[in-house]
């Protein structure tokens, strides 16, 4: 089938939005920010990736969930313009999806889900304590896109990363061992997957 995009993005015979399904899989990045009072907020994003090796740095997309509202990610980060990214291992998968729960601004899910905190070294949010690795950002750069077709608003958030924590037991002779990361990775719909198998392809010269 082929459709445009502007004449909608669920036609006949699809039921869904296919977008999420197609564009798959997807890294989470479960960020961590603080809000103008000083109260962490954690929540998980699958629109997120890297976007350059050197320097390093990432974005991730904190769309709004609905017409006239916004993320408490990206209402903090207009207050403490740093964030962290937490890369999602297997044994966080649970508590993760448990702080994608709508909860009231000012809660600080790190408390509410029982998600065990360590400090940053040259920002003020905190980290995650059992992820793998941590990626400490200051935001470069924010990025207004065009509203959904429902009126929602979408913004990309660029960040530089500025520091970053690996757990040792991942590094292997010099690398990062993709299978001791156990990364949780993003599907369609309420779809997650982990690592098959993993291959090399050594690239032509």
């Amino acid at each position: 089938m082929y459709f445009e995009t502007a004449r909608g993005m669920r036609p006949a015979p699809l039921t869904h939005n296919p977008f999420n399904a197609l564009v798959m899989p997807r890294p989470i990045g479960w960020i961590s920010t603080l809000d103008a009072n000083g109260v962490a907020n954690l929540a998980p994003y699958s629109y997120f990736n890297a976007v350059s090796a050197d320097p390093p740095f990432v974005m991730f997309a904190p769309n709004a969930a609905s017409p006239g509202q916004s993320k408490d990610t990206w209402r903090n980060l207009a207050a403490v313009p740093e964030f962290v990214v937490n890369l999602v291992c297997v044994a966080d998968g649970v508590v993760m999806n448990a702080t994608s729960q709508p909860f009231p601004p000012g809660v600080d899910e790190f408390t509410a889900c029982g998600v065990e905190r360590r400090p940053c070294e040259l920002i003020r949010p905190p980290r995650v304590a059992s992820a793998k690795a941590a990626l400490e950002c200051r935001v470069y750069q924010f990025v207004q896109l065009p509203k959904g077709s429902d009126g929602r608003e979408s913004h990309v958030v660029i960040g530089a990363v500025v520091g970053i924590h690996i757990a040792d037991e991942v590094i292997h002779e010099g690398r990062i061992d993709e299978r001791l990361m156990m990364p949780v990775a993003r599907l369609g719909y309420l779809n997650y997957g982990t690592l098959g198998e993993v291959f090399e392809m050594v690239r032509p010269t």
